[in-house]
Order: C-alpha cells, then structure tokens, then sequence
C-alpha cells in the first residue's frame, strides 16, 4: 500500500505543522502580554526559530487575508487549511484502501 504510507506521511507532515503553528500561537500571545520575557535567551531563540518555521506556510495567507485590528489571522487561516488537507487526505486513503488500489 505504497498510497497509504505516502498519506500517512503526508499526515504526520501536517499534524506537525499544527502543533508548531498552535506553539507558536502561544508563544506570540505569551510575549504579547509580557507573561514572558522576550529578551530571555532560550524564549527569543524559541520565538525566533518558530517565527523562522511558520514564516513560510503564513506568507501566502497574508497577501489574501491581512491583519485587522492588529490581529495576524493567519494562524488560524492555516490551521483551517491543515484540517481541510486532513480530511482530504482521509478520503482518498479511505477511497483508495476501499477500491484496493495502491501499489
């Protein structure tokens, strides 16, 4: 089930960049608030690195859809795209496991 294993993959790929989107999420609103101190050594290079990581999944969504109040929607609009993808990829293994096929 070659398919099958590329799906998976494909999952574990996109839970991964779930979990990094929702730590960075976190992180960004912890600094926002000042609950955490931005000019800590391990906190700016966490900050640093997940801003480095997410950067590229955000750029395209924030041509389309900008910030609005200061808010940056982009997180959630990416969240909302990796569980569309999810769910996508769950049909076509779903489909493909059904029909047999897959190499």
């Amino acid at each position: 089930m070659f398919v099958h294993t590329i799906i998976g993959v494909l999952e574990i790929i996109l839970n991964a960049a779930s979990f990094l989107i929702l730590i960075q999420a976190v992180l960004s609103i912890l600094l926002a608030f000042n609950i955490v101190n931005r000019y800590g050594g391990f906190v700016a290079g966490m900050a640093s690195s997940l801003d480095q990581i997410t950067a590229p999944m955000y750029r395209p969504i924030r041509r389309v859809v900008p910030a609005s109040g200061g808010v940056d929607w982009s997180p959630f609009v990416a969240l909302i795209v990796i569980r569309i993808l999810m769910y996508v990829l769950g049909n076509i293994d779903m489909s493909v496991l059904s029909a047999g096929i897959g190499g």
